[in-house]
């Protein structure tokens, strides 16, 4: 009779690396987009708001032609007595892009023009959000010590 045992083996790498029962922990970008008096710009019952059809996230190549990132708009929630109410552009891809090619991209919303935006990534995590050269705040709307709402960016146009 064969028996094999797996089990983390994290006490054999001093460096602190990943082991089989590591939590695998996803790059991001999370981002609320609010116009005046707060409102939600990416909810599409609201007047003013932006569809998904009507937003364009991209880099451009080294030909300086477009190209687009994927991303989702995820919606507003409440989870017990944690409640988040504005949805959000939320991007994997983003971060894997600045991670490993370029930290330069576009946001189009709409008819406006483009925004810059600029990611400062430290490892895994997305520690500053510029647009046009403008640091953007974490979400604050919510007094809710969260991890994920902490993570929001929230741009106010």
């Amino acid at each position: 009779m064969l028996i094999i045992g797996i089990g983390c083996k994290k006490n054999l790498d001093p460096g602190g690396g990943a082991c089989a029962c590591s939590p695998a922990i996803e790059s991001y970008l999370s981002l609320s987009i609010k116009g005046t008096n707060n409102l939600d710009l990416l909810n599409v019952a609201n007047s003013g708001a932006f569809s998904k059809d009507q937003i364009q996230l991209y880099y451009k190549d080294t030909q300086g032609a477009s190209q687009p990132i994927e991303f989702q708009i995820r919606q507003s929630y409440s989870y017990g007595q944690m409640t988040y109410a504005f949805n959000q552009l939320f991007s994997s891809r983003i971060t894997l892009l600045a991670k490993n090619i370029n930290n330069k991209f576009f946001l189009k919303l709409g008819d406006r023009q483009p925004l810059e935006l600029q990611l400062k990534m430290n490892g895994n995590k997305t520690d500053q959000l510029l647009v046009d050269q403008v640091d953007v705040p974490r979400e604050t709307s919510t007094s809710n010590a969260d991890f994920y709402i902490q993570s929001i960016f929230s741009l106010k146009l």
